[in-house]
């Protein structure tokens, strides 16, 4: 976690850019609302602004990152820092701007549209502002050996045949990669555009036509952002610029490879579910007739299990690990313990796991992630 949020924080580019936004966007005594905030570095961009006040969200151990390195800056009396997520908590009043920085590698696939609808209707004072304010999605045709290797790790000759079959989970996954401008096959297209400060639907459903500069090998696609943080301040990962934070890309792989010439035309559809983690893709080469279709559904292992215990006719029951975790929190009354907790369940349900040091370890993350 600790090299996660060094990584932000060490982003020159992407802190520079986030400082010219929140100059343009917070105005002196805001409230600011800093929502996934984790290390809160941009909470702290806002009361070097002149913020009057900032309440910080995180549902991770980040939120002691926060904590501790504003307390220790003399910003602790202008800080409400709220552990938990976004969607459950409640802000002590409306804010004046919600800021984050959830964009992930393809824009939507962090959970930023959701997260800014919400605090946008729940947060945010009418007349509020968001930062970032719009998305611009861009596509384009990748040729990277090194991208090929990762969608087909689990069939590479040194693996063992019998997991050879999970390669076609491999190239049914996004995959998080650092392109060079070498390795697209010519200029990318616009997907779409996504503004969070309106009303966005569920599903989307994008269609683009890419031209080939060159000819080669196409091994899949590229997806990333451009994201306005304010009027003319955009940020990108987009490997072709030279101001380009240090983000990843999302690569979305095809059954290939596809061989590919100089003006040939490649027809890509992308579709998302953001609220689900759903991506779906299709690559169609009209000069071969070739077709290729991929689906995140069909790369995650337990997705379509835990889908089917949500469908509205099943019937659903408590797991044992959910019974555990019922009869503990049984246990809270608010007059016992932790101590007095552990030894009544250890006492009273000695098989409730096949160790006492286990029934205790179990206890003791039920009481530390469900209580106060």
């Amino acid at each position: 976690m600790l090299d996660e949020h060094l990584g932000y924080v060490a982003d020159a580019v992407r802190l520079e850019q986030f400082r010219s936004a929140v100059a343009q966007v917070v105005q002196p005594g805001d409230r600011v609302g800093d929502v996934g905030c984790g290390s809160a570095v941009l909470g702290l961009l806002c009361l070097q602004a002149g913020a009057g006040h900032v309440d910080a969200v995180d549902s991770t151990a980040a939120i002691e990152i926060a904590r501790q390195s504003l307390t220790r800056a003399g910003w602790s009396e202008q800080v409400n820092f709220i552990h938990g997520k976004s969607f459950q908590v409640d802000l002590p009043e409306p804010v004046d701007v919600v800021i984050c920085d959830h964009v992930g590698y393809f824009g939507f696939d962090y959970g930023l549209i959701e997260i800014m609808a919400d605090a946008r209707r729940r947060f945010l004072k009418p007349g509020g502002r968001l930062i970032p304010a719009r998305l611009r999605l861009q596509l384009g045709a990748v040729e990277s050996e090194k991208c090929r290797q990762l969608a087909e790790g689990w069939q590479a000759p040194d693996i063992p045949g019998e997991f050879h079959w999970l390669r076609q989970h491999g190239i049914n996954t996004k995959h998080a990669v650092n392109l060079l401008a070498d390795e697209m096959l010519g200029g990318p297209a616009e997907l779409g555009c996504i503004d969070l400060q309106a009303e966005t639907p569920d599903f989307f459903s994008w269609t683009v036509e890419l031209t080939m500069a060159r000819d080669g090998t196409l091994h899949g696609l590229a997806g990333w952002f451009e994201c306005e943080l304010a009027e003319n301040v955009w940020m990108t990962n987009s490997p072709l610029s030279a101001q380009a934070i240090k983000r990843s890309q999302a690569y979305l792989p095809i059954d290939g490879p596809l061989a590919v010439k100089a003006g040939d035309l490649v027809r890509a559809t992308v579709m998302a579910r953001p609220a689900d983690h759903l991506i779906a893709w299709e690559v169609r080469h009209p000069a071969t007739g070739r077709k290729f279709s991929h689906s995140t559904w069909l790369g995650d292992l337990l997705m379509q299990e835990q889908i089917g215990k949500t469908r509205p006719d099943h019937v659903p029951q408590l797991s044992r690990v959910a019974r555990a975790k019922a009869l503990v929190m049984a246990y809270c009354d608010g007059q016992r313990s932790v101590a007095q907790i552990q030894d009544s369940v250890l006492r009273e349900h000695p098989d409730l796991f096949p160790s006492a040091n286990e029934i205790t370890r179990f206890v003791d993350a039920v009481l530390g992630g469900n209580t106060e």
